[in-house]
């Protein structure tokens, strides 16, 4: 079966973020695109963030007004939105996500990004609550973000479990700058 998210006004503001709250249908389409995906290689989860992306990837469309989801069909980016390909990059959560909480793009360091920017989103363990943390163009995010490689420990003692790009949430452009933009 295949399912659309509604795009109903299920965003409030809170500091900076955008925060969804997921339908019952939401979360059924998550379930089914992340099943339909398996496990992707390289994932050192196994295939178990698929449903946190999926939710990320939905929230994302439904607060994008006129957002057309293409990540069944392209493999470089999620959405396209007024003519921009965006790649949606997610991460479980307990609670709200503070500024200095990170934002991560897993990728090697020489990958050519085909998407135009990256937005970020933090999805509660309870599936309750999507947070749309913010956005930055790719060349942005390549040039200010941090490279960590596998094995590195950041000031917080949290080792990498994975190559990329590392920025806090509180460098990011807001959610609502986007869509103004």
């Amino acid at each position: 079966m295949s399912r659309t998210p509604s795009k109903t006004k299920r965003f409030k503001y809170q500091d900076n973020l955008a925060v969804f709250t997921p339908s019952g249908d939401d979360i059924a389409l998550a379930h089914e695109r992340s099943c339909a995906m398996g496990i992707l290689p390289g994932s050192y989860m196994r295939g178990l963030g698929n449903l946190t992306g999926c939710l990320g990837e939905i929230a994302v469309n439904a607060y994008l007004p006129r957002s057309r989801y293409v990540g069944n069909d392209m493999f470089t980016h999620d959405l396209v939105y007024k003519k921009q390909k965006v790649e949606v990059k997610s991460k479980t959560c307990s609670g709200q996500p503070k500024p200095q909480f990170n934002a991560f793009v897993n990728c090697k360091k020489d990958k050519e990004h085909e998407n135009d920017v990256f937005f970020f989103t933090r999805v509660r363990r309870d599936l309750a609550r999507v947070y749309l943390v913010g956005w930055l163009p790719t060349p942005t995010l390549i040039d200010e973000a941090t490279y960590r490689k596998v094995g590195d420990v950041d000031d917080e003692g949290f080792v990498f479990k994975s190559n990329g790009y590392q920025i806090p949430i509180g460098e990011l452009n807001p959610p609502l700058a986007f869509k103004k933009g």
